[in-house]
């Protein structure tokens, strides 16, 4: 028999608007994966998802999981989810060798969580590594997230240097917002910290990125590849320190490469 307690259950999380609850909601999937709705105060909202993973909408007016009953409360995470456990499964016995482009299948339990989204009558369940909100007087839709977006990556107006190892170069672009503002949205999604962005044959990519994420009051900083996997993970906020002999040995790498291949 089963613990007491040991069954899903969800708990209410802090958001930074409330959904009209009468009107429902657009979901989108596809171009960009979203949910649109009406803000209490008139405005229109949209919700996007870091590293979606699945989608469903249901009828009703009831949370189908027993937990917080705060009225206030629209967004919800579901703790013990076995949808979560049930898809991490799945991924994990067709794809744990080609997850993500290299990733690691298990970051499906550690770093997604199952979103809740409450309306009139009909419920939204997401599971993702993240959620983030955007406001506008006018419907959101499909447009391109603004620049500043958590989504995107930061700006060249944001370099503040450069990193120099084995020949090679790589920008250096820090966000210039407050640490203390960063770590308050991190408990939605992932802040871009740091990104670092290699020049090569006449190109700039980013290369690394360093995101903090805050979870149950823990934040952790990961140092992110090309794909958004996570190459290594820290407790705290790393430093441009913390990461510089990482990236180092990288260009290392991409010096050698380029070496064998004849070029310099």
């Amino acid at each position: 028999m089963a613990a007491e307690g040991a069954g899903p259950r969800s708990r209410g999380i802090s958001v930074p608007v409330e959904a009209d609850r009468i009107e429902a909601p657009e979901v989108r999937y596809g171009g960009p994966d979203s949910i649109d709705f009406m803000t209490i105060d008139g405005r229109w909202g949209r919700v996007l998802f870091e590293k979606l993973d699945s989608l469903r909408v249901s009828r009703g007016e009831y949370s189908p999981y027993p937990g917080d009953d705060d009225p206030r409360a629209w967004v919800h995470v579901v703790e013990r989810s076995p949808w979560l456990r049930e898809r991490h499964a799945y991924e994990k016995r067709y794809y744990a060798h080609a997850y993500e482009f290299g990733g690691d299948v298990d970051e499906m339990l550690t770093d997604f969580s199952h979103y809740l989204f409450r309306f009139h009558d009909q419920f939204v369940e997401v599971l993702s590594a993240g959620i983030w909100f955007d406001f506008d007087e006018q419907p959101l839709g499909v447009r391109t997230p603004a620049d500043d977006h958590p989504f995107l990556d930061l700006a060249p107006a944001y370099e503040v240097g450069t990193l120099s190892a084995h020949g090679l170069t790589c920008r250096v672009r820090r966000n210039p917002r407050r640490l203390e503002e960063l770590v308050a949205d991190a408990a939605l999604c992932s802040q871009k910290l740091l990104q670092f962005v290699l020049e090569l044959d006449g190109s700039t990519n980013v290369a690394w990125t360093v995101a903090i994420r805050a979870r149950d009051g823990r934040v952790q900083s990961c140092l992110l590849d090309w794909f958004g996997n996570a190459a290594a993970r820290r407790d705290g906020i790393a430093s441009l320190e913390d990461v510089r002999p990482h990236v180092e040995a990288w260009l290392r790498d991409v010096r050698d490469r380029r070496s064998a291949m004849g070029k310099r």
